[in-house]
């Protein structure tokens, strides 16, 4: 069953999505707070698997192997424990992982068939192709130039957080998860930022889209 019904999110099949789902189903998310119904979960889920947002971020779920556990609730149904890795999927075919998470979900034994009738989804973390040491990610941090902004680079845990600032207002801001030594990746798009060196001082960034180099900035 999770299986089923994770394929169907996965492929954004809403209609049978929602045959998953009681009618007086409830979801409790760490990041994304409370859905009180299963209407509310499918307007989330029509967002979520839209053109526009399918464009940006398609997101795929993947059970972790040997993480799933289940056990019967009497007069009830079953209770479902695991732990997954989300992955960002890339328009040339490729993806990227970007978090992991827990969930527990109740399922309920409803005229024969299985029903999700409550979820909680939790620990909800940022997860990278790679992890760098610290010094790696110290190399990286300070200002980047550009005529109209400036891109500041700060660490934040084992990622790094790039902030535009504009007449000195911070605006524009996201995690960058490391792929390799020098190259880092947002959590949707096709979109890359690397670190330039010259011998072993940083000397500048490049940010790629789909592949293309878009913008060069000169570190201050």
């Amino acid at each position: 069953m999770d299986s089923l019904y994770f394929s169907a999110q996965n492929e954004c099949d809403l209609e049978r999505y929602a045959s998953f789902l009681s009618e007086d189903f409830e979801f409790f998310h760490d990041k994304g707070g409370f859905t009180a119904s299963k209407d509310d979960e499918m307007k989330g889920m029509a967002i979520f698997c839209g053109d526009k947002q399918r464009t940006r971020q398609p997101l795929r779920r993947e059970l972790i192997d040997g993480s799933l556990k289940v056990y019967p609730m009497d007069h009830y149904g079953a209770v479902e424990m695991c732990e997954h890795i989300f992955y960002l999927q890339i328009n040339d075919g490729t993806e990227k992982v970007v978090g992991s998470g827990k969930m527990t979900a109740l399922w309920k034994r409803i005229d024969g068939q299985w029903k999700l009738t409550r979820i909680i989804s939790y620990d909800h973390q940022p997860l990278a192709e790679v992890e760098l040491p610290d010094e790696t990610l110290d190399l990286y941090t300070g200002d980047y130039i550009l005529p109209d902004r400036v891109i500041n680079i700060k660490k934040e845990g084992k990622l790094l957080r790039v902030t535009d600032v504009a007449n000195g207002e911070p605006g524009w801001t996201k995690e960058l998860f490391p792929e390799s030594e020098n190259t880092f990746y947002l959590n949707y798009e096709n979109v890359q930022y690397e670190f330039v060196k010259k011998g072993k001082k940083v000397v500048s960034l490049n940010i790629y889209e789909n592949g293309k180099v878009i913008e060069t900035a000169k570190r201050e």
